[in-house]
């Protein structure tokens, strides 16, 4: 098997897992990762589009479900007005921070999994 077909198949396998270990019913996989993306002081669209590797109307789409559920607004930046900001609002901070917390039990599940001798090497 050639290295970038192993690389697709851990790239599936692990987002399957990721899927599955943080799974949320009211969110997509992109939507959990976006939510964990944007700071707690905001962050331009332009930044998340770039961060996600989506481009601005597959950004704007995700955005617009977390705004219709309460979980981010978005607004014009104070100083350039071309700038559209992202913030996460209070519902949107419990939910980021559930999902905080399942992303960081999935990561110590596999770290612990991992032989004392092989985490050196990690």
């Amino acid at each position: 098997m050639e290295f970038g077909e192993l690389l697709k198949a851990f790239l599936l396998d692990l987002q399957s897992l990721f899927r599955f270990q943080v799974s949320n019913p009211d969110l997509t996989l992109p939507q959990i990762l976006l939510l964990s993306t944007i700071s707690d002081e905001g962050t331009d669209m332009s930044s998340l589009s770039k961060q996600m590797g989506v481009d601005n109307s597959t950004m704007t789409r995700l955005i617009d479900v977390l705004i219709r559920n309460g979980w981010a607004i978005k607004y014009k930046d104070k100083t350039d007005g071309r700038v559209v900001m992202v913030e996460i609002t209070k519902e949107g901070e419990v939910l980021q921070g559930e999902i905080d917390k399942k992303i960081d039990q999935f990561g110590n599940e596999i770290y612990n999994s991992i032989s004392p001798e092989d985490r050196e090497e990690v």
